[in-house]
C-alpha cells in the first residue's frame, strides 16, 4: 500500500517516520509559511501526474490548498484523503462536499487519535485511534502492546510510560503522558490535546479490563 503526505515544508515529522515503519510513503511539500487567502491554489499546490498513491495524509492546514488537494486527487482517480487538523483546515462540510461532487471521499479530523477504522484498509488497522493490548501482573502493567497507534506515534510513548504503573494509576498517567509528547493537537483549555488524552486514558481501561476478564477465564478450574 501506497501512502503519500502532503504537507508544509519540514513539519509533521514524526507521523512520517511512523506510516513509513510499515508502508511505502511518499511525501509531497509545499511552503511552510502561506497567504490566509489563496486565489489561486496551483500556485502552492500543484501535484505531479503520476501522484496516484492509494491514500493521501494532508497536513497542508488550509481551506484553499485542501479543497485543491481534492480536485487534484480526483484528477489522478484518488478516491480517499484524510484531511488532519481541524477547523485551520478548512470546513467539513465544505470539503465533504467538494470531495462528493469529485468523487472522492473526505475524511476530516480534529485530532488523528479519534479517527476510526475505514473501509478494512490496511492503514487504519494501524493507524487512528489508540489501541493497546496490556499484560498485569500483581496489580501492576508489566507490559504493553501497541495494536493501534495515532497517526503522530504518542501511543507508542504512552506505552512505554505506563509500564511498571500500578492498574489504578495507569489510566490518569496515561492521558497525562499523551498531553506532555509533542503532539501537534491545539493546547489550551479547550484544546484538541485533551480528546487526545481522553482518548490514550479510554484505550488503557478498555486493555486494562480486557486483561482482567483473560487473566479471571485463564485461572478458573
Amino acid at each position: 500500500m501506497q501512502i503519500s503526505v502532503v504537507v508544509r515544508r519540514g513539519k509533521n515529522r514524526r507521523a512520517i517516520e511512523q506510516f513509513s515503519k510499515f508502508f511505502e510513503v511518499k511525501v509531497y511539500e509545499v511552503e511552510r509559511e502561506l497567504p490566509v487567502l489563496i486565489e489561486n491554489p496551483k500556485d502552492y499546490l500543484n501535484l505531479p501526474e503520476d501522484f496516484k498513491p492509494d491514500l493521501v495524509v494532508s497536513y497542508l492546514l488550509h481551506p484553499d490548498l485542501n479543497l485543491e488537494l481534492i480536485r487534484q486527487a480526483s484528477e489522478r482517480g484518488i478516491k480517499l484523503v484524510v484531511i488532519s487538523g481541524g477547523a485551520k483546515s478548512g470546513s467539513y462540510k465544505q470539503l465533504r462536499e467538494e470531495g462528493d461532487r469529485v468523487g472522492v471521499r473526505v475524511f476530516w479530523e480534529e485530532i488523528c487519535c479519534t479517527t476510526p477504522k475505514i473501509d478494512n484498509s490496511p492503514f487504519f488497522e494501524l493507524f487512528g485511534a489508540p489501541e493497546f493490548e496490556i499484560e498485569i501482573k500483581n496489580g501492576v502493567i508489566k507490559d504493553v502492546k501497541v495494536k493501534r497507534s495515532s497517526f503522530c506515534g504518542s501511543t507508542y510513548y504512552v506505552a512505554e510510560k505506563i509500564k511498571g504503573l500500578r492498574v489504578e494509576e495507569a489510566p490518569s498517567k496515561a492521558g497525562y503522558y499523551t498531553q506532555i509528547f509533542p503532539c501537534v493537537a491545539s493546547r489550551g483549555l479547550t484544546g484538541g490535546i485533551h480528546k487526545a488524552a481522553n482518548a490514550h486514558k479510554k484505550a488503557v481501561e478498555r486493555a486494562i479490563e480486557q486483561a482482567l476478564i483473560k487473566a479471571s477465564k485463564s485461572s478458573e478450574p
